[in-house]
């Protein structure tokens, strides 16, 4: 986990049915739940009601191609209907 300008963000990797997305999600704020662990600030993100989730710093791999190179996209919205899988990476 690092910080981002005093707010806390992790390094995610969610699957979809067409595509491996590795980035940054910025966490909610601490207060907002009542054990306040990363992986709890996860799931609050994830289901808290939002449609999107908004990613920073994004590679996006397809599933179904290897690519040479795969895309780079500072900011990326994501439907949370499309997520098939979520979880936070450590480098």
């Amino acid at each position: 986990m690092t910080k981002n300008e005093g707010k806390k963000v992790i390094k995610i990797l969610i699957t979809t049915e067409e595509y491996l997305i590795r980035g940054e999600l910025e966490l909610p704020i601490p207060s907002v739940v009542e054990n306040p662990t990363t992986e709890n600030l996860l799931f609050y993100a994830l289901n808290c009601g939002n449609m999107f989730i908004s990613l920073h710093n994004c590679i996006i791999m397809s599933k179904n191609s290897v690519e040479y190179k795969p895309e780079e996209i500072k900011y990326y919205n994501i439907n949370l209907n499309i997520v098939h899988s979520c979880q936070i990476i450590e480098e």
